[in-house]
């Protein structure tokens, strides 16, 4: 399939409605681009979610970390140190 487009002032292109379908894009989703041997090549990214934690979610996670002396003591002796 080959479909012309153009470069808008802001440096923007569209992609076509028929290009969109045929990739299975819709709007908000992510490409990668890269230049290949003087060409422009787009394809679909796959973006894995990341979660931002918040100052209080940290400190649910360094309690749940926490070891008392006993626990301490019983994974020494399990790991023979």
């Amino acid at each position: 399939m080959k479909i012309v487009t153009q470069v808008s002032p802001r440096g923007q292109i569209t992609l076509p409605a028929s290009v969109r379908k045929a990739l299975g894009l819709k709007a908000g989703d992510a490409l990668l681009l890269r230049v290949e041997e003087g060409r422009v090549v787009l394809e679909p990214a796959r973006v894995l979610p990341l979660e931002a934690y918040t100052e209080e979610r940290i400190k649910e996670f360094n309690r749940a970390a926490e070891v008392s002396e006993e626990e301490l003591a019983a994974f020494r002796k399990a790991w023979g140190l």
